[in-house]
């Protein structure tokens, strides 16, 4: 199986759950408080390690009680923090506000994040955000998650590059990314301008609706499930996906809708099924038709 490194972000997350999402300059009561791991790259690496994957974590937290806490989550969750950097400072922080229908808003302060580079030693499979400072790996196989969309970040990444996502082999971002990258609303032009951008290879979550496939020109429909929190899902869906390459499995897009689906049954951006888990659960959901978009 080949190696998945993943660099990027490690926060911690401050979770309050609310009957509904405060609008600006509203207040609204919560039922519940948290503290739980989190950060995109953070999430990312833990849902690729809990679905098979040899993982290791390039990122950097702080000096506070935040990041111990970080790095042995981390560890116990089978990443490898060998390249996890203590810096001066503070751990990334994101504050969040999930509804009861599973909904979130969020807000991050990057603190420690802001210093995460780029290794220069060449890796099997990378996986990258846009939460931490953006260059090109080294990477037989690269995987862009590009959230928060930043297209100024990655146009300074791809400076010798003819396109910028040129060396991209999957770009994977969700429906609003998408459009905030391309300015199309439709996924499958959002898609077709992606591939012109560089990538050889743009697959668009839809949310409830799915997910795009240019490869095929088709959505694969949603797993359906009763959702409690979402937070976290399109970070599971990213590091099933790298699992799923990594281990040269038939289906990674169906896999990772899956590892995604039961992430939203749970509370917790780090709360990700094992293999097994997911594959019970494909063994009991057939496919349903896919939907062509001209």
């Amino acid at each position: 199986m080949r190696t998945i490194a993943v660099i990027g972000s490690i926060n911690m997350d401050l979770v309050v759950g609310a009957a509904t999402l405060p609008r600006p300059g509203e207040t609204v009561l919560g039922s519940e408080f948290r503290v739980v791991c989190g950060g995109k790259g953070a999430n990312q690496a833990v849902a690729a390690a809990r679905l098979g994957g040899r993982v290791h974590m390039v990122g950097c937290v702080g000096t506070d009680e935040y990041g111990r806490i970080a790095r042995k989550n981390l560890a116990a969750s089978g990443v490898g923090v060998r390249a996890v950097r203590k810096v001066a400072g503070a751990t990334g922080v994101a504050l969040i506000v999930v509804d009861a229908a599973g909904r979130n808003l969020i807000a991050v302060a990057p603190n420690a994040n802001a210093q995460v580079r780029v290794p220069r030693r060449a890796f099997d499979i990378v996986v990258m955000q846009l939460e931490t400072p953006f260059a090109f790996p080294h990477a037989r196989c690269f995987i862009l998650n590009p959230a928060p969309a930043r297209l100024d970040a990655i146009r300074s990444g791809a400076r010798s590059r003819r396109r910028p996502l040129e060396g991209v082999d999957f770009v994977i971002p969700n429906e609003h990314e998408a459009k905030s990258l391309t300015g199309c609303g439709s996924p499958a032009r959002a898609a077709r301008e992606l591939r012109r951008m560089g990538a050889r290879r743009a697959i668009i979550t839809l949310g409830e609706a799915g997910v795009f496939d240019d490869s095929t020109g088709r959505t694969h429909p949603a797993i359906r499930v009763r959702a409690v929190d979402t937070v976290g899902a399109g970070d599971a869906f990213v590091g099933a996906f790298a699992a799923a390459i990594a281990a040269d499995r038939d289906d990674p897009i169906r896999f990772a809708q899956a590892a995604a689906a039961i992430k939203c049954t749970r509370r917790g951006a780090q709360s990700v099924p094992s293999a097994a888990e997911v594959d019970r659960l494909l063994a009991h959901r057939p496919l349903r038709k896919e939907r062509f978009h001209e």
